[in-house]
């Protein structure tokens, strides 16, 4: 049987692997940027993990050696620490320490507003009063941002409940998710 077209051609041409190759491209940067997204949901739903499991922490700390604890937001916008004694300037014994991970930070107390109908806490300060039988945190928010992104967590104690939650937004704080 005799062969017909051209001897030794096979393989691909220029223009179909060039073709392959951006397809390829177009589809990695798709996925990168689902990635993306994804990490950054999962970084900052982490913070309102801990930023309420520190709040509970604290809370817990302050009825069990029943003083009063000031939680401060660190000058760094990273870190919520708990000290003995009333929220003055002075800053007495640590008792519970937390960092949040890169890129999140705290936002500066005028930035941002709770969901719901509580309010900041005043300069990113708390007091923690020890109460029988009532939570000492009184009604609030901590609000963390995710990088420069309009991802947001806030922490919230609201009045009519005994413990904190935390709240999502990924719409720089238009509406929340409770969580």
């Amino acid at each position: 049987m005799k062969r017909t077209g051209c001897p030794g051609k096979g393989g691909f041409t220029l223009v179909e692997a060039l073709v392959v190759v951006t397809v390829m491209g177009i589809l990695s940067g798709i996925g990168v940027a689902s990635l993306r997204a994804a990490v950054a949901n999962s970084r900052i739903k982490d913070a309102g993990i801990n930023v309420t499991a520190f709040m509970e922490r604290a809370a817990n700390a302050a009825n069990r050696l029943n003083t009063t604890l000031c939680v401060k937001v660190g000058s760094d916008n990273k870190a919520l620490k708990a000290y003995k004694g009333e929220c003055n300037d002075s800053e007495d014994e640590i008792v519970e320490e937390m960092s949040l991970e890169t890129p999140n930070h705290f936002l500066a107390s005028s930035e941002g507003t709770c969901p719901g109908d509580v309010d900041r806490y005043s300069q990113n300060r708390v007091e923690l009063v020890p109460k029988i039988g009532v939570s000492p945190i009184p009604a609030g928010c901590f609000i963390v941002r995710y990088a420069g992104s309009d991802r947001y967590m806030a922490s919230v104690k609201v009045p009519t409940k005994f413990s904190m939650a935390y709240m999502l937004s990924y719409n720089s704080g238009s509406s929340w998710e409770t969580h």
